[in-house]
């Protein structure tokens, strides 16, 4: 293809560029016709395409994280509690709150401490039993990425030891 400005050399730049009424404009021109062209714009100038990225994927976080606010917008239907107030401190109005309101939480749970389970304080009497239903909690999720990565020796082990604490937990002795 030939220059649209000069007609005589080939045409190795493309530059779009918005015209008058708003309307874009592609044009194909030589190398030396792209420079007269340039010189003649003073708003023209070279961007770094990394820089240009970073901005539309900061862009799209942006919205993303918007969009995901206002979902989470709505009341609990049991207490009338909203996300907003929610959000304020933390602390939920009734237990249809949890049911409400679960992935807002759970995202901030993983946010806070990489895990979307929290165990809490429990009494005392009760701490050995709830740190081993976490336990078990996270073994199951252990066992899951073993499978996905198609380590089967890592996963009998894992199983072994799920059935092991499941055992304890129903209060059965362990075999062993």
């Amino acid at each position: 293809m030939l220059c649209e400005d000069c007609g005589l050399n080939e045409a190795n730049v493309e530059i779009r560029m918005f015209g008058a009424d708003g309307e874009a404009v592609v044009r194909h021109l030589c190398q030396d016709c792209a420079e007269k062209l340039k010189g003649s714009l003073p708003q023209m100038h070279a961007v770094d395409i990394s820089d240009f990225l970073g901005a539309i994927l900061a862009k799209i976080h942006h919205f993303r994280t918007e969009e995901k606010e206002e979902e989470f917008d709505g009341v609990c239907p049991e207490c009338g509690m909203s996300w907003a107030e929610v959000r304020k401190d933390f602390n939920l109005g009734c237990p249809g709150c949890y049911r409400a309101f679960r992935e807002p939480i759970e995202e901030y749970l993983v946010k806070l401490n990489g895990s979307a389970i929290y165990a809490g304080e429990a009494p005392s009497d009760r701490r050995t039993e709830n740190r081993d239903v976490y336990r078990l909690i996270k073994l199951k999720e252990s066992l899951k990425a073993a499978i996905g990565a198609e380590d089967y020796e890592q996963a009998a082990r894992l199983r072994d030891e799920i059935r092991t604490l499941e055992k304890a937990l129903e209060g059965e002795p362990s075999e062993g």
